[in-house]
């Protein structure tokens, strides 16, 4: 593909209406019926909400959108950055207050809302004087919404000019560790993001996309790529129905994290024990609707354990790594890729270097800055463009290796640093534990434990403790002994996590020591 010829998320768009036509774009659910559009719906419908946006609201404003993946959020996003401004994606689980200080500290005056939402808008009315425009995605009585806008409206003449360089979101970090950030992408940052690999998908294939699409790892791997290859997107609409969709729907490339992945690999797992005489093969192709071919994971550390379970059962997997600054992807691998250990291989025109131990970058894809909020933004990036990721690695034969958060580096009092992220990481793939945190606690490395409920069924506390103790003694053989784990902590409840399903670490301790 002629990079020269794409610059902006409207470019995309346009091209794979050019190249895929009639093709079908998405296709979702709509109460019993599925409903389908294709590229060339979509670039019309884009138009509409455009022309909508610059004729009744002007030519300079914010917009803000909320809801899960739809057709109908897809069109809102699209439309109104290709008036030349941006959007701001926001976190579906946000509560009300969040929402408003999110809306207030991204200037917004216009928002795009599901109506599952409407519950809230008299309070954010009440709240966020500034936000001028309320626009429900579905038809709503007595509301203009975005799907009465392209039912009704006509397309623009024309569009106002849009370069690589300017604004197209704003996306709010998740705050692992602290308050959110407004990542600030310009339509170049997303387009090389979405250019900067080749050979990832064809107009035959057909993807699900089950992750928040506020998170650019969703918005640049499925949409944007479904884009860029004429890949057929389905809608998931709700994760407690990843099940039946898969089947419904039948993909042949799914976007998972880890988490998803591991839980998704542990039913298989269950149901093959259940019915041994049904090869595990069969079990897994069923699970995932009879025609997949191969699982992307990111957002997180991916155990060696689940990625060998999957080719174990006929399905290859693919990792990248990447972060909201870099649009998101640093690395990126292909199902034929026999690498191990790594998080995939450098993405073309991504420079990556080591200093002190912390991954270094610098790409077409890193952001222009936190949006106002120019102190964050000097302390990660450079005035040359090198981005501080955080995060400790290294690189051999450009592969990056990921070994932990320097943030959340333990520095003991013998002066060691221990990263909790690489103790945390031998946990992975053990059926007895289902989440996992390490911490230093008075001096000594701790580990705090949430068990699987379904592991171990209807055992005792003591029961749990002994098998738990045992484990912990296996993986201390495993490290060195900085690293070894001295205090154990049993949780009786999940720990606190992000919308992404990433721990929460600035939590309260929880559990009794054993």
């Amino acid at each position: 593909m002629n990079k020269t010829n794409v610059k902006t998320l409207r470019d995309l768009y346009e091209r794979a209406a050019t190249l895929y036509g009639d093709g079908i774009f998405l296709k979702e659910k709509s109460g019993k019926d599925i409903v389908e559009k294709t590229f060339n719906n979509f670039k019309s419908d884009c138009h509409k909400l455009a022309n909508y946006l610059l004729t009744e609201i002007g030519e300079k404003f914010h917009a803000a959108v909320i809801g899960p993946t739809s057709y109908a959020y897809l069109v809102s996003y699209f439309g109104s950055v290709s008036t030349d401004n941006p959007i701001v994606p926001l976190d579906a689980q946000l509560p009300c207050p969040d929402l408003c200080e999110l809306l207030q500290r991204a200037d917004i005056s216009v928002f795009f809302y599901d109506t599952k939402y409407t519950p809230m808008i008299d309070a954010i009315k009440a709240n966020c004087p500034d936000v001028k425009y309320y626009i429900p995605l579905q038809e709503t009585e007595g509301s203009v919404s975005t799907e009465k806008i392209v039912s009704e409206y006509s397309e623009a003449e024309t569009l106002p000019e849009i370069n690589e360089d300017d604004l197209a979101a704003i996306v709010y970090t998740s705050g692992t560790t602290g308050k959110s950030k407004g990542v600030m992408l310009t339509h170049g940052n997303l387009i090389d993001n979405t250019m900067c690999c080749e050979n990832e998908s064809t107009p035959e294939e057909t993807t699900m996309t089950v992750l928040p699409i506020h998170h650019v790892y969703c918005f640049t791997c499925d949409i944007l790529l479904g884009l860029r290859y004429g890949t057929t997107i389905c809608v998931n609409d709700s994760i407690m129905r990843i099940a039946m969709n898969l089947k419904l729907f039948q993909p042949t490339i799914i976007l998972l994290v880890p988490m998803i992945a591991e839980t998704i690999l542990k039913q298989i797992k269950a149901a093959s024990a259940a019915k041994p005489e049904i090869p595990p093969q069969m079990i897994a192709q069923a699970v995932f609707g009879g025609r997949l071919k191969g699982i992307y994971s990111g957002g997180a550390y991916l155990a060696p354990e689940i990625l060998n379970g999957y080719k174990e059962l006929g399905i290859p997997m693919s990792q990248g790594y990447g972060m909201t600054e870099c649009s998101p992807r640093i690395t990126s691998s292909l199902f034929t890729d026999e690498s191990f250990g790594d998080v995939g291989t450098i993405v073309k025109g991504c420079e990556v270097k080591i200093e002190d131990g912390e991954i270094v970058v610098k790409s077409p894809s890193v952001m222009k800055g936190y949006y106002k909020d120019p102190d964050a933004t000097a302390e990660v990036l450079s005035a040359d463009g090198w981005l501080h990721t955080g995060d400790l690695g290294y690189v051999e034969n450009n592969h990056v290796f990921i070994t932990g958060r320097k943030k959340n580096l333990i520095i003991l009092s013998n002066g060691e640093n221990v990263s909790p992220e690489e103790i945390e990481n031998k946990f992975a793939g053990k059926d007895m534990i289902a989440e996992v945190m390490v911490y230093a606690e008075d001096g000594f490395i701790t580990a705090e434990i949430f068990p699987s409920a379904e592991y171990f069924g209807g055992k005792s506390a003591d029961e749990i403790k002994a098998e738990i103790s045992e484990l912990i003694k296996m993986i201390n053989t495993t490290v060195t002994s900085a690293k070894t784990i001295r205090k154990i902590r049993i949780r009786n409840e999940e720990f606190d996590k992000t919308t992404s399903k990433k721990i929460k670490r600035q939590q309260t301790k929880q559990g009794d020591l054993i």
